[in-house]
């Protein structure tokens, strides 16, 4: 109750105008991450303008005791990029008892970008018994090609143990393998649950195991739903059911609103089925300009079939630069080369 209070005073200051009172009482009512007050703090301190402000008044929050607003000032300094900073933060919060050890974890994977300092955090997390930790460290894992196999054992565990996360996270990983019909009866699970978030990969893995009905029924959902990823699925939906001009609108929508990289190649290779060259010529480019890898020798091929091999030449450096694999940047230098596929 002391906290609704909190939070009701801080709406009203906030109405007000008075930001940084709004803002130190949104932290005595600050509870966790996934509380709508961390939402809120940070929708004020956009409001205010003056992050600088912010940060200062809710570090000395947190120095004169209020451990809690640690966990905000990490908060605001992962938008603010200042990612280690907002590590330093989660530290000092879990020294005043703070549970941020599975948060702290997860800033140093996705923001900081440290998989071995994140990775000794899922497993003090583990050992800490923490009932999120075996979903979240194999949620980890799964970004990790060679180590599916721990993942997958991670989330069967989690789920044997109730975590219906899990099982959205494991008919992921299925899909990721091609595994589409095993992973159907997981993903379905997790929906059942209530994590909607998963009709995308469900509607995937239903286009996939060949129930079009159903996936595009599914996808229709995610697209209402605007959950992410929505656009960029239904749109092979649609190319796998022969609907490639209505398909262009999807990826194109993923392209600019999503900022989908692969939809500019997906694009390119439409419009080339539709034999409408321009447009093509035009997105095949933006894929490049883009760094999708995949695009070069899709260019290339698509140059040498327009009669315009000399171009070529052109993206060996920026394809060099990419690091692109043996095998494409062999083709790629045989292309230029004007040779055909077989012959090299």
């Amino acid at each position: 109750m002391e906290e609704d209070d909190f939070e009701t005073r801080a709406e009203r200051q906030r109405a007000a105008g008075e930001h940084a009172a709004a803002l130190a009482l949104y932290l005595r009512a600050w509870t966790s991450r996934d509380d709508e007050v961390a939402e809120k703090i940070l929708d004020l301190v956009e409001e205010w303008g003056d992050v600088d402000a912010a940060l200062e008044l809710t570090s000395a929050t947190a120095g004169a005791g209020n451990a809690a607003a640690y966990e905000a000032l990490a908060d605001l300094l992962i938008q603010c990029d200042r990612s280690e900073e907002a590590v330093s933060a989660l530290e000092e919060a879990a020294r005043a008892g703070r549970d941020v050890t599975l948060w702290t974890g997860a800033v140093l994977a996705d923001e900081v970008g440290d998989r071995t300092r994140a990775e000794e955090y899922y497993r003090r997390a583990l050992a800490e018994n923490n009932p999120k930790a075996l979903n979240d460290y194999g949620a980890f894992l799964m970004d990790d090609g060679e180590r599916l196999d721990e993942a997958a054992d991670l989330l069967r565990r989690a789920i044997d143990q109730g975590d219906t996360m899990a099982a959205g996270n494991l008919g992921r990983l299925l899909v990721e393998k091609d595994g589409y019909e095993e992973a159907l009866p997981w993903l379905r699970q997790a929906l059942d649950a209530g994590h909607r978030t998963v009709l995308v990969v469900l509607g995937e893995a239903e286009n996939a195991a060949g129930d079009m009905e159903a996936a595009g029924t599914r996808l229709r959902e995610a697209l209402a739903e605007d959950i992410p990823g929505a656009r960029f699925a239904y749109a092979l939906h649609l190319a796998d059911n022969d609907s490639p001009r209505e398909a262009v609108g999807y990826y194109e929508a993923a392209a600019e609103k999503d900022e989908e990289i692969a939809a500019y190649l997906n694009l390119a290779i439409l419009h080339d089925e539709l034999e409408e060259w321009e447009q093509a010529d035009r997105r095949y480019r933006d894929a490049i300009e883009h760094q999708d890898e995949l695009a070069f020798v899709n260019y290339a091929r698509f140059l040498s079939e327009q009669g315009r091999g000399g171009e070529i030449g052109a993206l060996l450096a920026p394809a060099a630069e990419l690091d692109l694999d043996l095998e494409d940047m062999t083709e790629l230098r045989a292309l230029a080369e004007g040779k055909s596929t077989d012959e090299s």
